[in-house]
């Protein structure tokens, strides 16, 4: 596969060089502050972190993590700190022969391997590997340049353990070549991923830097280059203002630049992408197949009837569905997913799309790209968790690999191919930011301003576990720049950056600073050139979490994680002078704002059977949907009860007091809802689904259980995939239409109501085929009926005089109506009935 090419390698290589050769010189300490709550110039408090010189930054970071240095009182802490240490000088220095190597240049990869396999031989602890013999030596010997460097750099790092049988070890030659085979596989797409940072030992490398900057504070080389600008820059001195974010609230002025900002993001969709990371196993959701016990992909958690990536698919549809009616063109946007070869997620990722048919889309609008699993190491002298013979403990690297991934993959190639300039970032377990004008106007802010990246904020609870996003202020003292940009901070790190997580001064429980939601726009133009110029970039945000033991004697251990929000830490303004407030709404990264359930509920874990805590799970999520659903109705003037008078006990134990769920495409945009849909009821325990995007609601009933539901809510499909044709579509119209049935089983104990697996006694089910309509006006559907309208068929139900409803049935080439979309002066879309026959 394409990787960053040999001069970007060699660029991090001399960075990477750079930065080591200025170590022993660099200063330790500076101060760092934080400006909150009320912009520039106010409450400002002293990091912990930062506030010591020399050695106090040690200090801080061990009273941080709760460790000891070596010079402390735990003789445990101390002698893995020092074994930790005594791996890093030998791997350092294993690395650094590398990323001269890489520097230098050669006329072909099978040259470079060469070399490198040279330099290996000419290492004690390879030379005495090679010397002891035995089947992986004599087996390696026949191997390409490549791989036979592959396997000499597994034992430069110190894991020649992984080559030792042990007695469970099955030893017969075909398991011993397949096991090698498998071994090399991975480590080869390490080399791959890290070829910036020195391939797989200098994934050994950085992972001993950042597990001794865990131990004994001493900062990282990569937390210590002169081009480092982030938060976690530990090593660089200077100062630091940490700023609430400046952005408008898309709520402000009755969304009046909310209304425009989405006119640009609908101008600016033939540009933009979708971008997934869908890595996630749903361990905490409790979600395994019924067959194997395998943890299945979170993405495929069944939400309110569908899978959730189902879910941001019909979201996007919405969104291209909007543009097609106010132009007449059908652009379909380019999906980017990144999935995990780990629990089999890649696999059951692409078998579930093609099971779906591309959800209507083509395969060919879809580009999948896999994230590398990556050696799982331990403070015991940062040896590999061994897991049987040439077998370790492997797990993703975080999200934030995705940058890199979609440049090695060609992702960021095949999406210029396709012109797209920006794109939208979404994490499969929020299935609330496509609610109204949230994710059209981050795109049309994004591309219109040509920014680098943009984050979609809110309100956050104090103590939350979520992360901030600050506007980030900093005087670089060794090159005596100052930096800007809006960026995250983990709420893990909120205390020893001195960012006090307290309310904003108001005596209610929110935060001073916003959440970060991981909804994203991206500039891809600037997102490319900022990894390939810097390793930095390329590995955002990276950490290694020791929190966890991960060998029976209960030693701790980690992996290397990015985090893909952190690459605004490679896309900061540089200046030479101070900037001011005025200045802020120039810098390359910017930030929106909207009422917290507009943008993030996620449903991320399963709720305790006894639990009243609805945070981050799918009943929790599912409420936020039906607040939002009421907010909606309110504006459609269609009475329901309010949800949040339904006491938290209720809801949990006996279910929700209504439900709405709809089609996105018939907004998504709420001025274009409340313009199809005005009046009515939805009484207390009563439900509407309406799966079609053409309907005219006015003045309904719902008393029970109504379901609308159109076979073609886009018009036709050719081979597997919809082509939109308004002409083609099925139409509903229901006007003062009285629905009444028995409904859901609420006493049915079964019910999981986020889930939609629920028992219902009866319903009043009204589907359209093909291009049908079904118009009912002025009459009660009652009890447990259904109505199927074939396409070609037009069904009118009618009084018929004697209490009852008439049918008449008449055939149909061409639709008798249509809302016709156009832009207002104020930029909100206008929606008129045409009455076309």
């Amino acid at each position: 596969r394409a990787t960053v090419d040999a001069m970007a390698v060699a660029r991090g290589a001399r960075a990477v060089m750079a930065t080591a050769r200025a170590r022993s010189g660099t200063r330790r300490g500076g101060r760092a502050r934080t400006t909150r709550a009320g912009g520039v110039g106010t409450t400002r408090e002293v990091s912990a972190r930062r506030r010591a010189r020399e050695g106090g930054i040690s200090r801080a970071i061990q009273a941080d993590h709760g460790v000891r240095a070596e010079s402390g009182d735990s003789n445990d802490d101390a002698r893995s700190a020092a074994s930790v240490r005594r791996a890093l000088e030998r791997v350092r220095e294993v690395r650094d022969g590398l990323l001269e190597i890489a520097g230098e240049g050669a006329s072909s990869e099978t040259e470079t391997y060469e070399k490198r396999v040279a330099l290996m031989d000419e290492l004690e602890i390879v030379r005495a590997w090679v010397e002891r013999g035995g089947a992986v030596v004599a087996m390696s010997e026949t191997m390409s340049p490549r791989e036979r460097y592959l396997v000499r750099a597994c034992v430069a790092c110190g894991q020649a353990h992984l080559f030792d049988f042990q007695d469970d070890d099955d030893a017969g030659e075909d398991a011993l070549e397949g096991r090698i085979a498998r071994l090399v596989a991975v480590l080869g797409k390490v080399e791959t991923f890290y070829d910036m940072l020195g391939g797989v030992v200098g994934y050994q490398c950085t992972a001993l830097e950042l597990c001794l900057e865990y131990a004994t504070g001493e900062p990282a080389m990569l937390h210590s280059g002169a081009d480092c600008y982030g938060v976690d820059c530990y090593g660089v001195p200077g100062d630091v203002d940490f700023h609430v974010p400046p952005g408008v609230d898309l709520r402000a002025s009755d969304g009046a630049f909310a209304a425009t900002a989405a006119r640009w993001g609908l101008e600016e969709l033939p540009n933009m992408a979708e971008i997934y990371p869908l890595g996630g196993a749903g361990d905490r959701l409790g979600l395994v197949d019924a067959e194997t016990g395998e943890s299945l992909p979170a993405a495929l958690l069944p939400y309110n009837g569908r899978p959730l990536i189902e879910g941001l698919v019909r979201d996007l549809t919405a969104r291209e569905w909007l543009y097609y009616k106010l132009t007449g063109e059908h652009h379909k946007t380019p999906v980017a997913v990144m999935t995990s070869a780990a629990k089999g997620n890649h696999r059951r990722i692409t078998a579930l799309l093609k099971e779906n048919n591309w959800f209507g889309r083509g395969e060919e609008n879809y580009r999948l790209f896999e994230q590398p699993l990556v050696p799982v190491i331990s403070m015991d002298g940062g040896r590999w968790v061994r897991e049987g013979f040439s077998q370790m403990a492997l797990k993703p690297g975080g999200h934030g690999a995705i940058w890199k991934l979609m440049h090695d993959d060609g992702v960021f190639d095949w999406l210029e191919s396709r012109d797209r300039t920006g794109g939208i970032v979404r994490q499969i377990t929020n299935p609330m930011a496509g609610t109204d004008t949230t994710l059209l106007s981050l795109s049309g802010v994004g591309i219109k301003g040509d920014k680098a990246l943009g984050f979609a904020s809110c309100e956050r609870h104090v103590g939350a576990s979520e992360g901030v996003n600050v506007l980030i202020e900093k005087k670089n003292a060794l090159t005596d720049e100052f930096v800007y940009g809006v960026s995250n901070i983990e709420y893990t790190d909120l205390d020893r950056l001195g960012v006090s997580d307290k309310a904003n001064g108001d005596g209610g429980t929110e935060s001073a600073y916003p959440a970060n939601t991981n909804v994203l726009y991206v500039g891809l133009k600037h997102i490319r050139d900022a990894l390939v110029g810097s390793s930095r970039a390329a590995f955002p945000g990276m950490l290694i979490n020791l929190t966890k033991p991960v060998l029976a004697n209960g030693t701790k251990g980690g992996r290397l994680e990015c985090s893909m929000q952190n690459i605004a830490d490679a896309l900061m303004r540089r200046s030479s002078h101070r900037l001011g407030p005025e200045d802020f709404d120039n810098l390359p990264t910017f930030v929106l704002y909207t009422l917290r359930r507009r943008i993030t509920s996620s449903a991320k874990k399963k709720r305790a059977p006894e639990s009243m805590n609805l945070a981050q799970t799918p009943d929790g999520s599912f409420l936020d949907l039906l607040r939002n659903a009421s907010d909606l109705l309110k504006r459609c003037n269609v009475a329901h009860p309010p949800p949040d008078d339904q006491p938290l006990e209720e809801y949990l134990s006996d279910g929700p007091e209504f439900i709405y769920s709809a089609l996105p495409s018939i907004g998504p945009l709420w001025d274009v809802v409340e313009q199809k849909i005005q009046g009515g009821e939805i009484k207390k325990g009563s439900e509407v689904r309406l799966e079609i995007a053409e309907i005219e609601w006015r003045d309904v009933s719902v008393q029970g259980s109504l379901f609308v539901e159109s076979s073609s809510p886009f018009g036709t499909t050719s081979a597997e995939s919809v082509c939109f044709d308004e002409s083609a579509c099925g139409r509903c119209r229901l006007n003062n239409v009285a629905v009444s049935n028995a409904g859901i089983d609420w006493s049915e104990a079964s019910n999981v109501y986020w889930s939609n697996f629920i028992t219902r006694r009866e319903r009043c089910s009204i589907v359209v085929e093909g291009n049908g309509e079904f118009d009912a006006k002025d009459v009660a559907l009652e009890g447990d009926v259904r109505y199927v309208v074939p396409t070609g068929k037009r069904l009118m139900l009618r009084p018929d005089g004697a209490g009852g409803v008439q049918e008449t049935w008449s055939d149909i080439s061409m639709p008798s109506w249509r809302w016709k979309y156009t832009f207002g002066d104020d930029d909100r879309v206008n929606v008129v009935m045409e009455e076309l026959s």
